[in-house]
């Protein structure tokens, strides 16, 4: 089962080692430690995806603060590539839970920081266990008795 917290930490981990950059309190205010990150995740939607899923979609804004806020060209298209050839490849949130991030979008915003933001959604299982439910029985294997006669 993956949590939003699970989606959460799995991409602040993603960006920080791609970038070797670390990861800002989103909660903080100013100041601002250059150069650093601030990740914010949206839930955009959540329900029920199919009988034991439940389907998630997430909006991400990473927000890139260079070193130096008015020689920033450079650093800013270093890390809008580092950040855009990451996530061509699957991303993995968990064990058995890869999505595909295919729409980055990136806006450079003024005193030298990026904006980065994308959308994903995953279908996650929901607290059952490997057992066959309908309603709240559980099912019963079913036995063929191949002896009887036609």
């Amino acid at each position: 089962m993956i949590i939003l917290k699970d989606i959460f930490k799995a991409i602040c981990n993603h960006i920080s080692d791609v970038t070797d950059i670390p990861i800002a309190d989103s909660d903080m205010e100013e100041p601002v430690i250059r150069p650093s990150f601030k990740i914010f995740m949206d839930t955009v939607n959540t329900g029920l995806f199919s009988s034991a899923l439940r389907e998630i979609k997430v909006y991400f804004n990473l927000y890139f603060y260079s070193s130096d806020r008015k020689h920033s060209k450079a650093d800013i298209m270093e890390i809008e590539d580092k950040i855009a050839f990451s996530f061509l490849e699957p991303f993995n949130i968990k064990e058995n839970c890869v999505v595909y991030v295919d729409d980055l979008e990136f806006e450079k915003v003024t005193d030298g920081v990026l904006n980065c933001s994308f959308n994903f959604e995953i279908a996650t299982e929901f607290g059952i266990d490997d057992k066959d439910v309908i309603g709240n029985e559980t099912m019963e294997d079913l036995y063929i008795n191949e002896n009887l006669e036609e």
